[in-house]
């Protein structure tokens, strides 16, 4: 009821019993009951949104410190809203002291616990990158405190390394964390992200893994081209001993590709065709860019018809490669094409299987499949 009352465009005065309202439903979120925390975390946000200049200070921290102990791996769903009530107090309250520092004190250590966990996806994993950018735009938050302890969480504990999806998860929210602080903010990260790869000293593959990471992640939401030669840098960690870090330049390279695919699209593809021995990691860049192409209501993606078209004859000529990794990337590419130009990719697999070779048609299988 009060969750109606609060979402109504009456704006119904509720200033006699909305603290009393409100330390009843934070008293909720301890209960057993899981559709009523649940009703009680949306109830509290739409309240929030509507009175949250009448809740006092005291009950914003006490609402924090409940909806703190949501926020674990054991239920994602209740964690993603519990992350939501947050942020949402976060952008109206955020010029309060105090709810900035209950946020760092209660909220921020479970969130930083539950980023590790390899089963963060959907709804959390997006609230807990909402969070971080709320967080750094709080009163009294300091953007390089939160930037270290994102990235010290990406560090090998004594059970072992962090899985593929915990890593990608932390490289978002870094991602998503430095374009919430802005573009100087973000610029030093870059920077020092380069320092990283570049320094030749380094024996530590755990850090350069997540900085190329955070590069593919930041490079993908915004252009990085003002880095100078930050495509060669990344490149030269195809020369790792590491597979890890193989891959990961990789996915660096393309999904940095896609913040600028005027610069580095051309790049990739005059990679592909001189850098034989790099074949094999190079594809796997490009089929990061397709991947990432979204398309319009109008059914066009957003490569342009002459990139389509290069990408084509080269993935064409490269699918009688003698390396059957290098066919069977080019076959998840043509897989990728087909998702987002398939008016462009089928007149062309026309014209080319007319010339197929004996090489070739398990490639085309695969494609399909």
């Amino acid at each position: 009821a009060f969750a109606v009352i609060a979402n109504s465009p009456l704006r119904i005065d509720l200033s006699c019993v909305l603290d009393h309202v409100v330390s009843e439903l934070t008293a909720f979120l301890r209960k057993a009951n899981r559709a009523l925390r649940q009703a009680t975390l949306g109830t509290l946000n739409s309240l929030v949104v509507t009175y949250g200049g009448q809740i006092g200070s005291s009950s914003y921290e006490t609402i924090i410190a409940e909806l703190s102990t949501l926020i674990s791996d054991i239920d994602l769903h209740m964690a993603a809203l519990a992350l939501e009530l947050c942020c949402t107090i976060m952008v109206d309250r955020r010029s309060i002291k105090n709810v900035g520092l209950a946020v760092r004190h209660k909220v921020l250590p479970q969130a930083l616990v539950l980023i590790r966990s390899a089963l963060l996806q959907g709804q959390a994993l997006q609230a807990l990158q909402k969070f971080f950018a709320s967080l750094v735009q709080s009163a009294n938050t300091s953007f390089e405190t939160l930037l270290d302890s994102l990235i010290s969480t990406a560090k090998p504990s004594q059970s072992g390394s962090l899985s593929k999806q915990a890593l990608s998860s932390i490289a978002q929210c870094v991602a998503v964390l430095c374009l919430a602080a802005g573009d100087q903010k973000c610029a030093s990260t870059v920077e020092m992200l380069k320092g990283i790869l570049n320094d030749d000293s380094s024996t530590n593959s755990a850090k350069q893994h997540m900085a190329l990471l955070c590069l593919g992640e930041i490079g993908r939401r915004k252009d990085l081209s003002n880095h100078v030669q930050i495509e060669n840098i990344v490149i030269e960690s195809f020369q790792s001993p590491f597979e890890e870090i193989k891959s990961a330049a990789s996915y660096a390279l393309g999904n940095i590709a896609v913040g600028n695919l005027s610069k580095y699209l051309p790049f990739i593809l005059d990679q592909i065709d001189n850098q034989q021995k790099k074949q094999y990691l190079l594809l796997h860049s490009l089929k990061e860019v397709i991947a990432r192409q979204s398309v319009d209501h109008t059914g066009q993606s957003e490569l342009q018809d002459s990139n389509i078209v290069k990408i084509l004859a080269l993935l064409f000529n490269h699918c009688e490669s003698e390396e059957e990794g290098v066919r069977n990337v080019v076959a998840e590419c043509l897989g990728k094409i087909a998702l987002i130009e398939p008016n462009k990719l089928i007149p062309a697999l026309k014209v080319w299987s007319v010339d197929i070779s004996k090489v070739t048609p398990p490639c085309f299988i695969y494609f399909m499949i």
